[in-house]
């Protein structure tokens, strides 16, 4: 489950409310600090976010495009490429890190915009 807090905190950012993520310390060992990463990444989406001991709050409300830094980790990329579903501007540099897990991770995105 642990794999899943980048995509969980990019869906709070649509959320109405907080959300408040705990006890996910250890994602600050993963390819990248995956804590940090993603509270950097919502922010310059305009969302309010913190870090704390253990986890991240975030407070839902309308993110807005930007280019997105994935620190050469393929969760954070397939995470925000999330938003670029919904968002117009997203734009995820290092595209290619997401080949790690998932080779074809973009031909499989791209195929959910349908003809």
């Amino acid at each position: 489950m642990p794999d899943l807090v980048p995509t969980l905190g990019v869906v709070a950012a649509f959320a109405k409310g907080r959300t408040v993520i705990r006890n996910v310390a250890h994602l600050k060992e993963k390819e990248s600090d995956r804590l940090s990463a993603v509270a950097a990444e919502l922010s310059k989406m305009g969302i309010d976010v913190a870090m704390t001991g253990s986890g991240l709050e975030i407070v839902g409300g309308k993110p807005y495009g930007t280019e997105i830094e994935t620190y050469d980790d393929h969760r954070i990329a397939m995470s925000f490429a999330v938003a670029g579903l919904v968002i117009p501007g997203i734009v995820i540099r290092n595209e290619q890190c997401v080949a790690k897990s998932f080779p074809n991770f973009w031909e499989v995105f791209e195929s959910l915009y349908g003809d």
